[in-house]
């Protein structure tokens, strides 16, 4: 069985960005450790952008099918975070944060009806963080990877009426860049983060439909701007 052109594009985009963040993790390493620093804490703003990503079993002869299409949403979050310094050049940073999304699933019945359901996501988010800070000699700028996981929970209300159900917990492991500019007193750090998803979100009930579809991830792209004191 050959991949459809849309899991061939989004493995093609996972390769991408894996090879820019080990790039990205070596300009890192080449860099002199920063000084130990104390703790801090801040706030961040995020653009949030998830795909759905499906396990498509055999079709079922007469039952409904699920439709190739682009199956990424958008979003946005907010939260707070606390870091603390482990060692000169690796600190810790917790978070509490909230995100919307949303994600739009099609399906085609056997009558060749189209079935359209929404999913929206607002989701309680812990992420801990692993930060490895490297500063450029001669340039105001702070070189970061970031690498840990996070839980969240998706206090959305279900709906009854949709085709397949989701479980509202999802564990994902992150993996991002970032970038720390010193402003004053304070640190602004733009940030990409990606959060491969775990945990398998598809609550299967033994529907005509939870058979259309079988594991069901969720992926998550973050592009976010950190604001805090300055720390290590």
């Amino acid at each position: 069985m050959q991949a459809s052109p849309a899991k061939e594009q989004l493995f093609g985009m996972k390769k991408i960005a894996r090879w820019i963040l080990l790039l990205g993790s070596a300009g890192v390493f080449g860099q002199s450790p920063g000084p130990e620093g104390h703790f801090t804490f801040g706030f961040l703003a995020t653009a949030e952008f998830q795909t759905l990503n499906i396990a498509t079993p055999a079709p079922r002869s007469g039952g409904p099918y699920l439709v190739a299409g682009n199956r990424t949403g958008f979003g946005a979050g907010l939260g707070i975070w606390g870091r603390w310094p482990l060692l000169p050049a690796l600190s810790l940073r917790p978070a509490l944060a909230f995100s919307r999304t949303g994600n739009t699933l099609a399906f085609q019945t056997p009558d060749g009806q189209l079935v359209r359901d929404r999913y929206v996501f607002s989701d309680i988010e812990l992420p801990v963080h692993f930060l490895l800070t490297n500063h450029f000699s001669r340039l105001p700028l702070r070189a970061v990877v970031i690498f840990g996981g996070r839980l969240s929970w998706n206090v959305a209300p279900a709906r009854s009426t949709t085709a397949i159900n989701l479980l509202p917990e999802r564990l994902g492991l992150d993996i991002g860049l970032g970038a720390g500019i010193p402003w004053g007193k304070v640190l602004i750090q733009p940030e990409v983060i990606y959060s491969y998803g775990m945990t398998n979100s598809h609550d299967f009930r033994d529907t005509d439909y939870d058979w259309a579809v079988g594991r069901i991830v969720r992926d998550r792209l973050s592009v976010r701007v950190v604001v805090g004191g300055i720390g290590n």
